[in-house]
């Protein structure tokens, strides 16, 4: 009770003992939507240890985030919508240089919890700036250990014709060769290329999520007596990777299976084995009393993939910004801390912001604009949950929805219960009180604000070409 009273005190005050503020971390999962977890309705039999989490704890119905990897991550770290930050689209600086994450432009909420004392790591994927062109930047960002994949050509792999002949590319918007040249990205899986605090390794004959596992179980260990937030950004379970590499696991590389929807479930099954590895690690060492594992994924599973989920096939929605693509898992875990066994209709990923400063106490600089809402007070049971609405935003696509309805930019609305695929718009004439509230939404958010640098990703070299067509 001492504990709970001493969070719910820096809840609502920000004047926190030191022993108590509660440890962080954050779990996100690579390229895998709902439909791939049972607690949000999977039949595919994938996460029993996830699914026990949210049971355990607090799980969002909808959660929504940009459509892809790189805007989503921007948008998680730093609370703020894509309009505002310029990611809204997506922009693969790790592979494609041209710019990346900039944290004179940004500030993430690794940085707000380092200068309030915490201890700061990261273990997996990152993508939002090329660590080569610039080593420092995940530092700048607030995360003082990192060990990371950094996801760029490998060099040791691709010789001095094939670089220019990617640059070449790059100029010309080629998505063509483009595509093609990702099968030269330094491995994420087995003998992975890593960066361990700015230093270049690779781990042959290792499987790289095993690799990020240990860091961060040693991390847990040697800041076991301080406050500390752990990013536990996972590799697993990117869909584009099966279909090019025929990826295994520990568990399966003896007897790989042969077809596309197997392999990616291994994929899954493996990344929620690690899960439980997390939460029995950090019960071994005495930590799950004081700690919060917030577990999410980044954005829908690859279209090519597709899996039964609350009676019906769900297909993938990778870059759309429809339910499977943009509305994601949200769980938050903490037997001692967060009220647990209840669920939660509306968060979106700027939440993330507010609600990890709120839970450890520190202050959001005042000058900094955010979008989000804490739901720190209604996760520790003292507060309804904030929100009446959720926001998503990818390329020239603005959507908002309540718990049950869905307005996108163009007009068209949907009722999402009963037509959760959205194949049937209402007509322009239904339920006017709630398309006007929801116009409102829409209409309140302002335009959005470039990057400083043209985005480089398959999808904005592809619409370049296009419009160079035209």
């Amino acid at each position: 009770m001492i504990r709970l009273f001493c969070l719910l005190l820096l809840v609502h005050s920000s004047i926190a003992c030191a022993a108590e503020r509660p440890n962080i971390v954050v779990i996100l999962l690579d390229n895998v939507g709902r439909e791939w977890f049972g607690c949000y309705g999977s039949e595919e039999k994938c996460t029993p240890n996830i699914d026990k989490l949210a049971a355990g704890g607090v799980r969002f119905a909808n959660c929504y985030t940009t459509t892809v990897c790189g805007p989503s991550r921007v948008q998680m770290l730093t609370g703020r919508y894509p309009f505002r930050t310029g990611w809204y689209l997506h922009h693969d600086a790790a592979l494609y240089s041209g710019g990346g994450f900039d944290p004179q432009r940004e500030t993430t909420y690794a940085r707000v919890l380092r200068d309030a004392g915490y201890a700061t790591g990261i273990a997996g994927k990152w993508q939002v700036n090329n660590l080569y062109d610039e080593p420092d930047a995940i530092n700048r960002h607030g995360f003082d250990e990192q060990l990371v994949w950094p996801g760029s050509i490998d060099r040791d792999k691709a010789d001095a014709a094939f670089m220019a002949a990617f640059q070449k590319a790059i100029a010309n918007n080629d998505a063509e060769f483009l595509t093609e040249a990702t099968r030269k990205i330094e491995s994420r899986y087995w003998d992975p290329v890593l960066l361990r605090n700015g230093r270049r390794e690779i781990a042959q004959g290792k499987f790289g999520p095993d690799v990020f596992l240990d860091f961060a179980f040693d991390f847990y260990q040697r800041h076991s007596r301080q406050p500390f937030l752990f990013y536990h950004a996972m590799v697993l379970t990117h869909g584009q990777n099966v279909k090019q590499q025929v990826v295994t696991t520990p568990d399966n590389r003896a007897k790989p299976p042969k077809e596309e929807h197997e392999l990616f479930a291994d994929m899954l099954r493996y990344a929620d084995k690690q899960v439980g590895a997390i939460i029995a690690e950090l019960e071994r060492l005495d930590l799950m009393k004081n700690t919060v594992v917030i577990l999410a994924s980044d954005n829908g599973t690859e279209k090519t993939l597709s899996a039964r989920a609350n009676g019906r096939v769900v297909n993938g929605g990778l870059y759309q910004i429809n339910e499977a693509g943009g509305n994601v898992p949200l769980i938050v875990y903490s037997p001692a801390l967060v009220k647990g066994g209840r669920i939660s209709s509306l968060a979106d990923f700027t939440d993330l912001f507010p609600t990890i400063c709120d839970l450890a106490g520190a202050s959001v600089p005042s000058a900094l604009k955010i979008d989000g809402q804490s739901l720190a007070p209604f996760l520790v049971g003292k507060a309804p949950a904030p929100r009446k609405w959720i926001f998503n935003h990818y390329a020239d696509e603005r959507v908002v929805r309540d718990e049950r309805f869905k307005l996108k930019n163009d007009g068209s609305l949907f009722d999402l219960d009963a037509d959760p695929a959205e194949q049937s718009p209402l007509p322009k004439e239904a339920s006017p009180e709630v398309r006007a509230k929801l116009q409102a939404v829409l209409d309140s958010m302002p335009e959005s604000t470039p990057l400083p640098f043209p985005h480089r990703s398959l999808s904005a070299f592809k619409k370049r070409a296009e419009a160079a067509k035209q």
